[in-house]
């Protein structure tokens, strides 16, 4: 291989470059001063430039993909306000702005959070513009100023996290204590009933401060119970303090459900029944009938009063209602306290269309056993120079009188009964005399019976009322009579009598005495 070597190349003339019409290969380090080339320099795969070097040209060719560490000139335009194409474009290192940045679209920050100044009202900027906005320290809200003044942004979130007291009563008027958090002037207080739903308002709210409120209650029952405490402040910010409040309890019934009493007679003023609740809380209990029996009027009705409130509340009073046969009334009376907690129990009362009889004495031979339960019997009498007495026992009343030669001035017995009520509607009575006897001598006075007003004493008669009946001959047997009505449902003494004098002898024996109502024997 041939070899030049020379210390200098130039032209023929030796005044230039020579020229190298085919190429020239150069496979070393080729160091020069200056390069002049009038087309292209092709230097195959790279260009290597020192740390120092520049390459200067007035244009670059190409896509711009390979270079390193230069912005997208697509996205960026020089000389102007900064535009980008593109979205998101991110600032890793973050971004410092003295001036205003202007946005017609949005500021999203994906990942991060947008700080905004913060201040309680006080801090407010004085000089502030439309549109600005802030965070309230002091009202935890957000406000924006509307160009006349600071405006909250959403709503207030009060907060409960208690009450005082926990359970009441359930009657109007009790002071509810609510500690909470965020509370302004103006809030609202409900009631929640967890049972049902339903929302019943506080009587009145009073606001002591944004970390307490009093709520007055309004009447709440047992029912609904229980019940969650809402606070609502003006700007629709709620919270609910759910099942935090019991309303107390319902009146609990003393008188025993079902029959009050049985036996009334029809068309006859009753006596005074009365029926009786408690309430554990203390109220005031009210008497009403839920059903429209015992008050109400009209067929199949007993058209009583139910006395509903005062001291005499539970008394149930009035005419017994007429009925053609024996009736059974059924209804209901609802006890209920002042917060409308109530309580229900069922009842009746037998109304009779005549009353059944009543044996006052029945002997075995009238199908009995003697003297009724409560009733009792007595002797009195004057008898001197005489013997005589009055007796009972399981078959018979006895009354009788033995006189002798010196008994001038005569003899009286009398058997009588203790108080006797007869009751209303026993428009007869019956008695039975099963023996009577005299010696029929000239000093037989008198023998009988008859119903008193008052008892006999000594020698005296009780006081007549009615049915008295003088003994002869044909008394025997069954003596029926009326008993006026002036002389039923009142206090009467049923007496025998014997009157004697010298050697005379007299009794009677009685094995009935009965009082009834003829439609009911």
């Amino acid at each position: 291989m041939s070899r030049l070597r020379a210390n200098q190349i130039t032209n023929q003339s030796a005044d230039g470059a020579p020229t190298v019409q085919n190429g020239l290969v150069v496979t070393g380090v080729t160091t020069s001063t200056s390069v002049d080339i009038d087309d292209f320099l092709d230097v195959g795969s790279n260009i290597k430039l020192g740390n120092a070097g520049v390459i200067t040209a007035t244009s670059f060719v190409g896509d711009g993909s390979g270079l390193i560490g230069v912005a997208s000139t697509d996205n960026i335009i020089t000389g102007t306000a900064a535009t980008f194409n593109t979205y998101p474009v991110d600032i890793n290192a973050g971004m410092t702005v003295a001036g205003v940045i202007t946005a017609t679209g949005k500021v999203d920050i994906t990942n991060g959070v947008l700080e905004i100044p913060v201040g309680n009202t006080a801090g407010r900027s004085g000089s502030a513009n439309a549109g600005d906005f802030r965070y309230n320290s002091e009202t935890s809200k957000i406000e924006y100023y509307s160009g006349s003044a600071w405006v909250n942004v959403g709503v207030s979130q009060p907060l409960i996290n208690n009450i005082t007291p926990t359970t009441f009563n359930g009657a109007a008027g009790v002071s509810i204590t609510i500690v909470g958090n965020n509370f302004v002037t103006g809030a609202n207080v409900h009631f929640v009933s967890s049972a049902n739903g339903s929302v019943t308002a506080a009587g009145s709210v009073t606001f002591n401060s944004a970390t307490q409120l009093t709520a007055v209650t309004p009447a709440l029952t047992i029912a609904g119970e229980p019940y969650g405490i809402r606070v609502t402040n003006p700007d629709g910010g709620m919270t609910l303090l759910e099942a935090a409040l019991d309303a107390g309890s319902a009146p609990a019934w003393s008188t025993p459900a079902g029959s009050l009493v049985t036996g009334v007679l029809k068309e006859v003023a009753m006596p005074a029944i009365g029926v009786t609740a408690t309430d554990a809380d203390g109220q005031a209990i009210t008497y009403s009938e839920t059903t429209d029996i015992l008050t109400g009027t009209g067929s199949g009705k007993m058209g009583l009063t139910l006395i509903g409130t005062g001291s005499t509340a539970g008394i149930i009073t009035g005419t017994a209602p007429s009925v053609g046969s024996d009736t059974t009334f059924n209804f209901t009376i609802r006890a209920a306290d002042t917060a409308g907690n109530n309580t229900d129990r069922a009842f009746s009362i037998g109304v009779i269309s005549a009353p059944p009889a009543i044996y006052w004495f029945r002997g075995s031979s009238q199908g009995g056993s003697g003297t009724r339960a409560g009733t009792s019997w007595s002797h009195t009498g004057y008898n001197p120079n005489a013997s005589g007495g009055g007796n009972a026992n399981s078959d018979r009343l006895r009354v009788y009188g033995n006189g002798t030669g010196g008994t001038y001035a005569g003899f009286h017995h009398f058997l009588y009964s203790n108080p006797i009520t007869i009751p209303v509607g026993h428009d007869r009575c019956d008695i039975y005399i099963s023996s009577i006897y005299t010696n029929n001598n000239g000093y037989r006075y008198n023998q009988g019976n008859s119903w008193t007003t008052s008892q006999p004493s000594g020698n005296s008669h009780g006081s007549g009322a009615f049915g008295a009946k003088n003994m002869g001959a044909g008394m025997n047997g069954l003596n029926t009579y009326e008993v006026p009505s002036s002389h039923q449902g009142v206090t009467r003494y049923f007496q025998m009598f014997v009157f004697g004098g010298q050697n005379g002898v007299q009794y009677q024996e009685i094995t009935l005495l009965k009082t009834y109502n003829q439609n009911n024997p």
